[in-house]
C-alpha cells in the first residue's frame, strides 16, 4: 500500500476498507456529526442551497503513526488553501471574510455558511487540497492516544486567530526584533505604507502555514493545544478555519491511529464532488482529491 513519508509510513493510501466504510455510514457517527454541524446556520442568505441535517460522506486515508516517529510532523497550518483567503475570485466569492477587510472583524461570524459555498479553496490545484466543503476537519481515533504521543494540536481561539492571520500583511513591526521587550506592543506596529504582495505563510497551492516568525503576536508554542486523552471509538473534530498541528515526536509506547472523517454538508458542489467519488468507489481508486492509480482496484 502506499503511503508517506516514505521513510517511515504515517499515512497510507487506503479509502475503501470495509472498517472504512463501515465508520464513515455508522449512525453515531452521522448523529455526532448532524450535532456538530447544526452550530452552523446560514442567516446571511436563508434560501442557500446547504444542508446539514444528513452529513455526507468525504472518503479520505488512515493514519497509523508508530511510536518515536518524527517523520510526519505538521507544523500550524489551516487546511482549505491559502492565499485564496486574500482573493476576490477564492473566498472572496462568497464574501466570507469581507468583514476582517473591512476592519470590523469582531463583526465576523464564523459559523456563517452561506458565503463558503460560493467560495473557491483550490485556485492551484494544491497537493493535497479539499474541493468539498468541509464544516470540520475530524478523525476517529483507533488507538488510545493522550497529549505528545503523535496526537492533534489546535489554537481554540479560531475567529481571533483568523482575523489576525488575515491582517498580517497590512501591518509591520516599526523596530526591534521578535522576542525582544516591546516587540508585540500595540505602538510598535503601523499599518504598512506601501502594500506588497507578502502574505505571511500563504504559497500557491498549498495550506496557510503560521509560525512564531511570521505571526508573532499569535504565540503558536503556547497557544496550541493538544485535544485529551483518546480511546477507539472517539471523534474528534476541529472547525475548518482552526489552526491545527500534530506532535513534532510522537514520544508515546503505542500505535497513534486514526480514520480521518470530516464533516460535511449537502450542497450543489458537494453533490458534484459526490458523483465523482461514486466512480472512484466503484472503481476501487482514490478519491478525486487524492493521488491517482490503481489504488484498491487489484
Amino acid at each position: 500500500t502506499k503511503a508517506f513519508p516514505k521513510e517511515n509510513p504515517a499515512v497510507f493510501e487506503l479509502y475503501w476498507s470495509p472498517g472504512q466504510v463501515k465508520a464513515r455510514a455508522h449512525e453515531n457517527v452521522f448523529a455526532t456529526q448532524s450535532f456538530l454541524m447544526s452550530f452552523w446556520h446560514k442567516e446571511a442568505d436563508p434560501g442557500a442551497l446547504i444542508s446539514t441535517e444528513l452529513p455526507v460522506s468525504y472518503v479520505d486515508r488512515v493514519r497509523i503513526r508508530q511510536p518515536g516517529d518524527s517523520g510526519f510532523a505538521l507544523g500550524p497550518h489551516v487546511d482549505g488553501g491559502s492565499a485564496e483567503r486574500w482573493e476576490s475570485n477564492g473566498y472572496g466569492l462568497g464574501k466570507v471574510y469581507d468583514k476582517i477587510f473591512e476592519g470590523k472583524w469582531e463583526e465576523f461570524d464564523p459559523w456563517e455558511s452561506s458565503g463558503r459555498i460560493k467560495a473557491e479553496s483550490d485556485l492551484y490545484n494544491g497537493a493535497g487540497a479539499c474541493s468539498m466543503f468541509r464544516m470540520f476537519q475530524g478523525w476517529l481515533s483507533m488507538s488510545n492516544t493522550g497529549p505528545g504521543e503523535g496526537t492533534l494540536l489546535v489554537n481554540p481561539l479560531f475567529k481571533l486567530a483568523t482575523a489576525y492571520y488575515l491582517l498580517r500583511p497590512f501591518f509591520s513591526p516599526k523596530i526591534g526584533e521578535a522576542g525582544k521587550s516591546g516587540f508585540l506592543d500595540e505602538s510598535n506596529w503601523e499599518l504598512e505604507p506601501q502594500q506588497t504582495s507578502l502574505l505571511q505563510g500563504a504559497t500557491l497551492g498549498c495550506t496557510q502555514e503560521l509560525n512564531d516568525a511570521l505571526h508573532p503576536h499569535l504565540e503558536l508554542s503556547k497557544t496550541m493545544i493538544h485535544v485529551p486523552d483518546v480511546r477507539p471509538g472517539d471523534y474528534v473534530a476541529w472547525h475548518c478555519d482552526s489552526i491545527h498541528a500534530v506532535d513534532k515526536i510522537h514520544a508515546g509506547c503505542g500505535d497513534s491511529s486514526v480514520l480521518y472523517i470530516p464533516a460535511c454538508p449537502l450542497t450543489e458542489t458537494n453533490a458534484r464532488y459526490l458523483v465523482r467519488q461514486r466512480e472512484a468507489f466503484l472503481d476501487g481508486t482514490p478519491g478525486p482529491d487524492f493521488p491517482g492509480g490503481k489504488g484498491e482496484s487489484e
